[in-house]
């Protein structure tokens, strides 16, 4: 199996998965929480014998239940992306004052010192 375990963004799917689990209600319920504890731990350890396990737990789940959750997952998962893409870069928002200006350079960036000369 071919998974970045190391990587935030699968680890955070992951995680979206497991959450679409809990949310199954009916006769599937048990074997869905199992499979949700499962992917947790994978999350947790980043263990390939831990995925390996998850995975087999998911896959045991009926065709349709799987199917179901799939697609929950899948919602969820463009939703976080919107969201992300709305939120501004840290890196490309100015904060409204730099940090360790002082009161010289802020009068000079705002054009209170007069700057002729007297001699």
């Amino acid at each position: 199996m071919s998974v970045e375990l190391k990587d935030p963004k699968t680890l955070e799917a992951i995680g979206i998965l497991a959450n679409a689990l809990d949310d199954v209600t009916g006769p599937e319920r048990l074997e869905c929480l199992m499979a949700a504890n499962a992917l947790r731990q994978v999350v947790e350890s980043q263990s390939e014998n831990a995925l390996s396990f998850a995975q087999q737990a998911f896959e045991s789940l009926d065709s349709d239940v799987r199917r179901r959750v799939e697609n929950d997952a899948t919602t969820t998962a463009i939703k976080v992306v919107e969201q992300a893409r709305r939120r501004p870069n840290p890196r490309m928002v100015r904060s409204g004052k730099p940090k360790g200006g002082n009161s010289f350079l802020d009068a000079l960036n705002g054009g209170q010192m007069k700057t002729e000369r007297k001699w």
